[in-house]
């Protein structure tokens, strides 16, 4: 109950950063994508169907506000989560290495909203845009979940149900 009581509000908070402050404070395109952060945090530290649900609204939610492509969000945050449960079923993992974790999970979403968004027809520069805006808004994601997870690590106590 206690865990519900703190995801909510964080991922109401987390939708309107992510929707509404982070596109105007986005500089050359580097903007983190603060729910799919919050969503491997929540994997990491507590149960992984709180991360699903994390990601499923907060992507559908991103995608209503600032996506022309309803539910492309959703689905590439979801693949992430269960790359990153890949990784940490087993045990919780150390910080520096749910970096590592969390920079895969993140490039894997960023991969798929980048070739969709090709195949759907958004045009821009491949070499600029990789380089200018998705390697620095990888590494911002990655360590935005260092903190979240941090945050979400007491109310995971009791609750990580690996198998």
């Amino acid at each position: 109950m206690k865990r519900l009581f703190l995801l909510i509000p964080i991922t109401i908070l987390s939708i309107l950063i992510d929707s509404f402050l982070f596109p105007n404070l986005s500089q050359n395109g580097i903007r983190p994508l603060f729910v799919l952060a919050l969503a491997l945090g929540t994997v990491a530290f507590t149960k992984v169907q709180d991360g699903i649900v994390i990601a499923l609204i907060g992507g559908l939610f991103t995608d209503l506000f600032s996506n022309p492509y309803l539910g492309l969000s959703a689905a590439a945050y979801l693949v992430a989560v269960c790359i990153l449960y890949g990784f940490v079923r087993k045990d919780r993992p150390k910080l520096p290495l749910l970096f590592v974790f969390a920079w895969i999970a993140c490039a894997t979403a960023e991969a798929i909203i980048f070739v969709f968004s090709l195949i759907l027809g958004a045009r821009f520069s491949i070499g600029s845009r990789l380089l200018s805006a998705t390697l620095p808004s990888l590494i911002l994601e990655s360590l935005l979940v260092l903190p979240l997870a941090a945050i979400l690590k007491p109310a995971g106590k009791g609750t990580i149900n690996r198998r």
